[in-house]
Order: structure tokens, then sequence, then C-alpha cells
């Protein structure tokens, strides 16, 4: 029990809340919590008088997440229910997540009947613990979608079997956000759908075609995450098809990089832009298309991958797309990034392109790779009477800057 001494001081310090300004409140509110658990009476009673200031109601509610106790979350669980303003049922919310595992039966209670289902569920969507599994079910069929987003975003983090219904039934929603998050879910929780007998990948792959450009993206992204050899295959295949849309194009291309094996590198050496000219200049497109491929091909530098995502590079650099020279500074720095000195001939081969841009590069590209050995390589070409002008032009540069 409280001496009067501070409770005169506490009704004191709570008067300087109802009475101050907002600054004057900001520092008000952050002595209260010292006086304990006797200072929610109080406070609840300014929450009923004071209807009127949103402002004083957002502190007190700020306040009372504090303390881990009944009263608050039954006062925060009426606030939310009733506050007119939306800062305030925000902060009620944030508040009953802050308090944690005490107030989840008044916010399963809520989810039931308040309005406010969509802060219900944030706030449970904070809580870690797996007794909000089952409350939040009853909500995936919500008639709001945005509730619906967040039930089977949150209930996506849970290696539950419960969950796996409810995933299913998000790649059927009318909601193309909620089918994406549904599939991004599943490809997190692989292992709990192969445990149960489901195929992710067969789950997944019929949406690379969904009517949402953004699902079918999402769709790939995940394969790419599943790994495997029949995820990679679908990612081929779609790619291949007609009248693919770039930007979607271009995510496939990110997803085989990051399958990042044998069979995704090869896929992504198939995907290579060709033109039936050499003179043909390369359009944007297509530049786009070459450098997420290089990109994609240097995502996995373990060495096992080493030597075929090099060849894939090499590949690339004989069968440009264009006479545009920015392909061939950047293969060359791919080529550096992987390390393989199989790729030291190709460089030096760079070497003999009249472009001072493409010779730094593929100088650059020989340091990382070896110099020691590359230095060998150029010293004894510069001695080498046979070799062509260009080339050995490009030795000569490339021993100066070394």
């Amino acid at each position: 029990m409280q001496s009067p001494t501070a409770v005169s001081e506490l009704i004191s310090v709570l008067t300087k809340l109802e009475q101050g300004d907002f600054a004057s409140r900001w520092e008000t509110a952050k002595q209260i919590p010292d006086f304990g658990e006797p200072a929610i009476t109080f406070l609840v009673d300014l929450l009923q008088n004071n209807a009127d200031d949103p402002e004083l109601q957002w502190f007190v509610a700020r306040i009372l997440g504090e303390f881990n106790h009944a009263d608050a979350v039954m006062a925060l669980t009426q606030l939310l229910q009733e506050a007119d303003d939306d800062d305030v049922a925000e902060i009620a919310a944030q508040m009953l997540a802050q308090i944690g595992p005490q107030s989840i039966d008044a916010l399963a209670t809520l989810l039931e009947s308040s309005p406010a289902r969509g802060l219900v569920v944030s706030a449970l969507s904070q809580m870690q613990d797996a007794v909000i599994v089952p409350i939040l079910i009853k909500a995936v069929a919500d008639e709001d979608a945005s509730v619906r987003l967040q039930v089977i975003e949150t209930l996506g983090r849970f290696h539950d079997p419960q969950i796996i219904p409810v995933l299913l039934q998000g790649l059927a929603d009318l909601s193309a956000q909620v089918r994406q998050v549904a599939i991004a879910s599943i490809s997190y929780r692989a292992h709990l759908f192969y445990e149960h007998d489901h195929d992710p990948v067969a789950l997944i792959q019929p949406f690379l075609t969904d009517v949402d450009v953004q699902v079918c993206q999402g769709a790939a992204l995940a394969l790419g995450r599943l790994g495997t050899d029949t995820a990679a295959q679908a990612l081929r295949m779609t790619a291949s098809a007609d009248n693919i849309p770039a930007p979607f194009k271009l995510t496939i291309i990110q997803a085989l990089g990051q399958i990042g094996n044998d069979q995704s590198v090869r896929f992504l050496q198939k995907l290579w832009p060709h033109t039936t000219s050499a003179l043909q200049v390369i359009d944007d497109e297509d530049l786009n298309l070459a450098e997420a491929i290089i990109k994609a091909l240097t995502l996995h530098r373990q060495p096992e991958l080493q030597g075929v995502s090099t060849q894939a590079l090499i590949y690339c650099l004989h069968h440009h797309p264009g006479v545009d020279l920015t392909l061939n500074k950047t293969i060359a720095s791919a080529l550096g990034q992987l390390g393989d000195t199989t790729a030291i001939p190709e460089l030096i081969r760079l070497l003999g392109i009249a472009d001072m841009g493409v010779r730094l590069h593929a100088i650059a590209a020989l340091k990382q790779i070896s110099s020691e050995l590359a230095y060998t390589k150029l010293q004894a070409l510069a001695e080498d009477d046979t070799v062509e002008k260009d080339v050995r032009d490009g030795v000569a540069i490339a021993l100066q800057e070394w």
C-alpha cells in the first residue's frame, strides 16, 4: 500500500499529464510507471473521463502498456473497441501486443466481435507464442483481404501442421496479395509440407501463369528458394515461353541464380539473348536480360560451381547479342569475381579490343584471378611475334598497368 505522500505525488504527476501540452505530457509519461501498479486505477479513470481528448488517451494507453496486469489489459481492450481515433486504437493494440501472453485471451475475444479486427490481428502477429495459431486460423476467411493477408503472413512463421490447410486456402484466395504471401510461406515452410506429403513445387508451379504478374514473380522467387531440379525445370520452361513480360523474365533469371546448381547454370546459359547479326545493336531489353544472367551466374562462388559458371560466362562472351561493349566489361568483372584460372586466356583475348574501358576491366579481372600467373602469361605474349597486333598492344598496356 502506498503512503499518502506517494499517492499525493502520483496525483500531482497525473494532473500534469492531464493538463499539459504534448511536450509536457511526453516527459511526464516517463515518470508514471515508477509509481507501480497503483497507478493503473488512476490511469483507467483518466481514460474513462477524457474520451474527448484522444491525445491524452494515446499517452495513457502507452503508459498502461508498461504494466503486465489484468486491469491494464482490460482497459486497453475496451479502448481498442471503443476508440473513435485511429491512432488511439492503434496504440491500444500495440500495447496489448507489448504486454504479451496475458493479453492473448482478450485479443482472441476481440477477434470474434471487434470491427478493429485488423488491429487485433496486428497485435497477435507480434507475438511468437504458438498459442496464437488456432486463434488466427479462425480469421483466415475474414471478409477483409488485409486481415486475411496478415493472418496468412503470421501463420507462415510457425512450423505447425495446422497451418497447411490455411496456406493451401490462401493459394485460392481472390486477393493477389494473399496468394503471393501464401506462395512465399509455403516455400519457407517446405520441410513441413514435405513431411505431410505435399510437394511445394507442384503447389507453386501453377502460379507461374497467374493472372497477376506480381504473383507470377513471387512464385518464381519461391521456386528459387526451393532450389530443386524440378523447380529449375519449371522456371526454365516458363522463361522459354512466348510473350513473357520482361520484368517477369528477369525475376526468373534471379530465381535460377538463387538455385545455384549445374542445371540452373545450364538453363541460364540457354536464356542468353542471341542475335543473327554481329552488327546488330543490342536493345535495352536484351541488355537488361544479359546483365541479369551475368549477375545470376556469379551469385554462387563455391568451388563445385566455379568451373561450370565460368564456362557459361565464356559462352556468353563468345555469343554476344550485339556490338555494345558494355557486356564485355561486365563479363570480364564477373570472371574476375569467380576467380577461375581457365578464364585467363579469354580475358587476355579481351585485351585485344581497342577500348580502354574493356582493357582496364580485363586487367582488373586478371589481377583478381591470379596476379602472378597472369603476369607470367602476359610477359610471354609480349615476346611472341606471332600474337596479333591488337592483342599485343593490349598486353603492353596491361604490363604498364600491373
